[in-house]
Formats: structure tokens, C-alpha cells, sequence
């Protein structure tokens, strides 16, 4: 009769391990996809400052633009 107990209570621990881990993962993934995002939005950024750059102003932030590329 002892033997339930401590089963019950390592199903119930590893249950509740089981929760913090997908817990971790859904958040790990909301982080990836909201980063993915924010990097497409950087990029669609940088595509669009050359052809204003080449359109008229200062040819010096098409320069900085291909130098921060490189890192």
C-alpha cells in the first residue's frame, strides 16, 4: 500500500515537469519567431535606405549601411 504513494507523487512530479518543459519551449519559440520577425523587418529596412540614399542625398549612408552588413 506504501508503494502508491510515492508513485503517485513521482508521476505527479514528472507531470509537473513536463508542463515547465513545453512551458520553456513555447516561449523559446515565440522568442525565435519575434526575432525572425524583427530581422525582417531590419532588412526590409536596409533594402529600402539605398534607394533613397541613391536618390538624392548623401551617398556616405550606403557606405555605413554595407559596413554594418559585414558584421
Amino acid at each position: 500500500m506504501r508503494a502508491r504513494p510515492r508513485e503517485m507523487v513521482r508521476l505527479l512530479a514528472t507531470l509537473r515537469r513536463s508542463a515547465q518543459c513545453r512551458a520553456l519551449r513555447a516561449a523559446a519559440a515565440q522568442e525565435a519567431v519575434r526575432l525572425a520577425q524583427q530581422e525582417a523587418v531590419e532588412e526590409d529596412a536596409d533594402e529600402a535606405e539605398p534607394d533613397s540614399a541613391s536618390s538624392g542625398e548623401a551617398g556616405a549612408t550606403g557606405v555605413e549601411t554595407a559596413h554594418r552588413r559585414m558584421h
